[in-house]
């Protein structure tokens, strides 16, 4: 981006910062940012570290090479750096490490034969949020211009408030124990999913219900309850995630959409339901042996006209298994 001008460099910088601020995924918009970061600064490679809250200490999140691939580092290759910028919340331009004894005089600079080095720190309200770096080999110190840094300033100014969307899009719409959807975001993408769905393409709902769960709170407290569930919330997301959405939906309680698609919709169902009933039977919480029970309903279909209609009657369908007992499917 070097010969391009400034009124080149706004628009493209207007246009990533529109698809920033529509990326509510948080490690999608991080590769986004970091895609963007690596090509504003012509480096090889970037990296984007954020602070952990618990900790506060930096963690590095992802790494993209120039052609939009997944790289990896150690972190103690770029901490040094990382950490500076991060403790000093300025910026360092490096695009001559040779010319710059602190920077040469790094083992990693030599190692990895580093020609040029950007770090910008990600500031949100006067709160640094990480800091997102780029290296390469090839010195930029005759074409980076002041122009270029500010680029990068403005970037990284953009990058810090799309990822404080993000996050508070994150906490309005999962679960703060399990880190799954919660219900309101599940009751908002079923709409939509009953929206697209027809005769040819029906989408479905299963709810899963934990049989007995209050026995391992019982049993070993609330706090050993609480990791059971984060425990049963991870395992139904891998068995289902690629066949739809996972949410948590009550105390102990989930839920599965799965959206339209061609073919029979029952046999999906009845195929993402034993499975996900199967997990749950291989779990022992403190003695405690689990099962679930489940209830499903599929869409389009009589007396349904909106998601809480649909929830409600597949958890009528819930009733129905756990009248037969335990670790049912109905």
């Amino acid at each position: 981006m070097a010969q391009e001008s400034f009124d080149e460099r706004l628009i493209w910088l207007l246009q990533v910062s529109r698809s920033m601020l529509a990326t509510r995924d948080l490690d999608r918009l991080l590769a986004l940012i970091t895609d963007a970061f690596v090509e504003a600064s012509e480096a090889d490679r970037g990296f984007l570290l954020l602070k952990d809250r618990d900790s506060g200490k930096l963690v590095q999140r992802v790494g993209r090479g120039s052609e939009g691939n997944d790289v990896s580092e150690p972190e103690a290759r770029i901490s040094s750096v990382a950490n500076r910028v991060f403790k000093e919340k300025q910026p360092i331009f490096a695009t001559d490490t040779a010319a710059q004894n602190d920077l040469a005089a790094r083992r990693s600079v030599d190692e990895l034969r580093l020609k040029m080095m950007v770090c910008v720190p990600l500031v949100s309200d006067s709160e640094v949020l990480g800091v997102i770096y780029a290296d390469g080999k090839t010195s930029l110190d005759k074409v980076f211009t002041q122009t270029n840094r500010r680029t990068l300033e403005m970037l990284a100014d953009h990058a810090a408030a799309a990822i404080e969307n993000a996050r508070m899009f994150e906490r309005a719409t999962n679960d703060p124990l399990t880190g799954l959807p919660n219900s309101s975001y599940f009751l908002l993408q079923l709409a939509k999913a009953m929206r697209e769905a027809n005769k040819v393409q029906a989408m479905g709902v299963l709810l899963i219900d934990i049989d007995s769960f209050k026995r391992v709170n019982i049993a070993a407290g609330a706090e050993a309850g609480d990791r059971a569930l984060v425990d049963l919330g991870n395992t139904l997301a891998e068995v289902a995630r690629a066949d739809g959405l996972v949410a948590r939906y009550g105390s102990d309680k989930f839920g599965v959409l799965l959206p339209a698609e061609e073919g029979s919709i029952a046999v999906r169902m009845r195929d993402v339901a034993e499975r996900c009933r199967a997990a749950v039977a291989t779990k022992t919480y403190h003695g405690v042996q689990l099962s679930a029970s489940i209830g499903g309903l599929s869409f389009p279909g009589p007396d349904v006209t909106s998601a809480p209609d649909l929830v409600a009657l597949a958890d009528d369908q819930l009733a129905k298994a756990r009248a037969r007992g335990q670790g049912e499917v109905e």
